[in-house]
């Protein structure tokens, strides 16, 4: 059987310097999703107000992959 390989850990917050905008923008998203529990949930709600993968990883402290997965089962979640 072939292996499977690990998923990345959430990496640490970058340490370029970010812009006021930048700044204000995720402490509105963050705004926007303070009342909901689970990261996962978080995710799509993000992703449709115009956060990128990588922000919405940053933001949420989780791996890209994971917020692609959290995102696709969140739309398809609303759908049904």
């Amino acid at each position: 059987m072939a292996k499977r390989k690990k998923n990345k850990v959430a990496e640490a917050p970058s340490t370029r310097r970010v812009s006021a905008e930048e700044k204000i923008a995720r402490l509105l998203g963050l705004l926007l999703v303070k009342d909901i529990k689970k990261k996962t949930d978080q995710v799509p709600l993000l992703r449709r107000v115009g956060f990128e993968v990588a922000e919405v990883a940053d933001m949420l402290g989780m791996s890209t992959n994971h917020v692609k997965v959290a995102d696709h089962l969140g739309r398809k979640k609303k759908s049904a």
